[in-house]
């Protein structure tokens, strides 16, 4: 969400103009800059990154916890 945020600083986008470039509403453009994550999954994000010219990488690892002994 921080990315698309300072994309649109960094383009001095209206949000109404960075919701046409994203293919989505000002509505949702408002609660990418308010940081409503509970509303987004992660293929929206990913989605509107990509729109915005940003490339997503996932990275998975494995959880390492201290053995006890």
């Amino acid at each position: 969400m921080a990315e698309l945020v300072l994309w649109m600083e960094e383009h001095k986008l209206k949000q109404a103009e960075a919701a046409h470039i994203l293919h989505v509403t000002r509505p949702r453009v408002s609660d990418v800059v308010n940081k409503k994550t509970a509303k987004f999954t992660i293929d929206s994000l990913v989605e509107m990154l990509a729109r915005a010219g940003k490339s997503v990488s996932l990275e998975v690892r494995n959880h390492i916890t201290a053995k006890s002994g």
